[in-house]
């Protein structure tokens, strides 16, 4: 990523920041599962990312997940 506003702060004045990781890696896994939802084929989701080190001094990697649901109309 170019610029980050979050870790290097204001782009046009002078704000604090910190030293970032310039490679930081994203791992994604998941898995999907097709249901019937109101008699129409709807699929359900899960997906689990595991992001490295954003910058140093940071406690520990990112980990999060997301659930979705799509229902055909």
């Amino acid at each position: 990523m170019a610029r980050n506003i979050f870790l290097d702060g204001n782009t046009f004045r002078r704000s604090h920041s910190v030293p970032k990781k310039h490679l930081v890696a994203d791992f994604q896994a998941g898995l999907a599962l097709i249901v019937s939802v109101f008699g129409t084929p709807s699929r359900l989701s899960y997906t689990f990312i595991y992001r490295t080190k954003e910058f140093d001094g940071q406690n520990g990697a990112d980990k999060f997940g997301s659930i979705s649901l799509g229902i055909a109309f």
